[in-house]
């Protein structure tokens, strides 16, 4: 958008008027059928520029819909930054994630001046397959900041049967004459070339570590369930005020992280307090010198979760990740005399719009688990074969790239369950080739239909041609599955090999029983790549979402 919506005295007035009545700092859904719900999605529907001739079935949902008797907590929106830039506008920006299987992502976010009631920043977006949606405001056409701002949000998902949901978020926020930038020495990429903070969790000590990870935590014996997330932060920040240290809080303070599984689901892991106790994370604040400044120590101690002063968050299924995103927030750090500083943030980079002068943005962390099976027959350089579990990073693998073998740089395991016939969600796939090769997967394990194009194993039917170490076959069936045991995952190319041209970045593959597949980075890539192609994606999804998908694609700011 090239302008700020224009907004009557009246729709201006409304909208502030649904803010205010709105519980704050809370995701609420919304009832179409209440004309007062359906008035203000309509609104909001309106300023972002989205249509019934763009999104029918969007609009279908809102002309039929009724309140939401679902599962509470499966949409959850998360204010992560909001204040003024350094050019003095207006901004914010919101993180909403959905657990089930979305398709279709969308929201508006608008941010009025709490005391004039003027509109002085608004921002769109869509996401497609992500279940993960950073909403900011647009930057080039924000106004000047006001002293408070009125943060408004409306979001919808529409997941793949078709079940589509309304929820808004509101928020209010004092801004700060000064910004609040935080100096963060942990996390940070360490190894060049790495676009995300590597975190491998669960390592084994003994074992040879990843030449590119940035962090690794050791645990004392093999851990064969969902992984605890550890994450080292330690860094400082001037405030305008005395540290107030001993009326500080938990309530002060909050982080989690959001782990985004590419196939239309994210989840909030938040803080597993049994390990990273609220005494333990008061205790790691203290104050500096002079004594406005505020430091923070959550060492890198690579000891497992148990042991660890990082901070651990609770365990979560890692199989199918693409990024995750840290968030945490300093929600009022108190100052001697009863003041208390405005909030502040930390969190991941997740847009290209300009953050407030009270975030400071680190990159998106990335953390090493699992993939294929334990059991599956991964080629060696020299045509002998070697259960994957017994992989490690002193191996080279015989790749599908002009017949060249590359290092191994990085393993991971971890367990993994699924029961479709009890109605969960299919995370794990058997796929049988004609030529009586087999594989047994993670959902977004990606397999080479081509020599440059792979795709996830979930996406694959019957007929498609798949590359093996015989040549080309094609599926002959493909199932999601029952199954429990550990799953494991390789990433290619050491240090040298990577910073070569003709390293095959995002491609890198390997044969697994021999069928040709991505390695972990290559999932990662082509996952994504995956959604955004309609010729591949419309054929699998319901003809009635093909324009609202095409539309949420068209739409997608970032």
């Amino acid at each position: 958008m090239k302008s700020l919506p224009t907004l009557t005295t009246q729709q201006a007035g409304e909208l502030l008027a649904f803010q205010r009545a709105s519980k704050q700092g809370a995701t609420t859904y919304l009832n179409p059928s209440d004309p007062t719900h359906r008035k203000f999605i309509e609104s909001m529907l309106n300023a972002a520029g989205r249509t019934p001739a763009n999104y029918p079935y969007l609009y279908k949902a809102l002309n039929t819909g009724g309140p939401y008797k679902g599962a509470p907590g499966v949409d959850n929106v998360r204010m992560v930054d909001a204040g003024k830039t350094t050019a003095g506008k207006a901004t914010a920006t919101v993180w909403s994630r959905s657990s089930n299987d979305s398709l279709i992502k969308g929201g508006n976010l608008m941010v009025f001046d709490s005391d004039t009631g003027a509109l002085l920043a608004q921002g769109e977006n869509t996401a497609v397959k992500r279940g993960f949606l950073a909403c900011p405001a647009r930057s080039a056409t924000a106004a000047p900041a006001g002293k408070n701002l009125s943060l408004l949000y409306m979001g919808h998902t529409t997941d793949a049967d078709g079940s589509t949901r309304f929820y808004s978020y509101t928020n209010k926020v004092a801004v700060a004459l000064d910004g609040i930038k935080a100096n963060i020495t942990m996390p940070v990429i360490q190894h060049t070339g790495n676009v995300n903070i590597w975190i491998a969790v669960g390592r084994i000590a003994g074992s040879p570590f990843p030449s590119n990870t940035d962090y690794i935590f050791i645990e004392p014996s093999v851990n064969e369930n969902n992984p605890y997330l550890i994450v080292p932060f330690k860094g400082n920040v001037a405030l305008s005020g005395l540290i107030d240290l001993p009326s500080l809080t938990i309530a002060d303070l909050s982080t989690s992280i959001f782990v985004n599984n590419g196939h239309g689901s994210t989840v909030e892991i938040t803080r597993a307090t049994q390990y990273t106790t609220d005494a333990k994370m008061i205790g790691a604040f203290s104050v500096g010198t002079p004594a406005n400044v505020l430091q923070w120590e959550f060492p890198y101690d690579q000891k497992g979760y148990q042991q660890t002063n990082s901070i651990v968050y609770n365990s979560t299924s890692l199989g199918n990740e693409i990024d995750s995103y840290f968030y945490f927030a300093f929600n009022g750090i108190p100052l001697k005399g009863g003041a208390t500083a405005p909030p502040f943030f930390v969190c991941s980079k997740n847009t290209p719009e300009d953050p407030s002068i009270n975030c400071t943005q680190i990159p998106n962390l990335y953390f090493w688990w699992h993939c294929l099976a334990k059991g599956t027959l991964v080629t060696l350089e020299d045509g002998s074969k070697k259960p994957i579990e017994a992989i490690n990073e002193t191996f080279r693998v015989k790749t599908g790239t002009n017949g060249s073998s590359f290092a191994v740089c990085a393993t991971a395991l971890g367990r993994h369950s699924s029961d479709p016939a009890a109605g969960t969600r299919k995370e794990i796939f058997r796929l049988t080739t004609a030529n009586d090769k087999s594989i047994t997967a993670t959902e977004n394990h990606m397999v080479f239909m081509t020599a440059d194009k792979c795709r996830s194993i979930s996406h694959l039917v019957a007929g498609d041609k798949v590359m093996t170490d015989e040549g080309m076959s094609t599926v002959k069936s493909i199932e999601a599955i029952a199954y429990n045991d550990m799953f494991y995952a390789l990433a290619l190319g050491n240090i040298k090999e990577q910073a070569e041209k003709s390293f095959p970045h995002n491609m890198a593959n390997y044969y697994a029983n021999g069928i040709l597949c991505g390695d972990q980075l290559a999932m990662r890539h082509h996952c994504n790549e995956a959604h955004h192609d309609l010729e591949y994606m419309l054929p699998r999804i319901k003809q009635e979402l093909h324009t609202d998908y095409a539309s949420a694609l068209h739409h997608k700011r970032f």
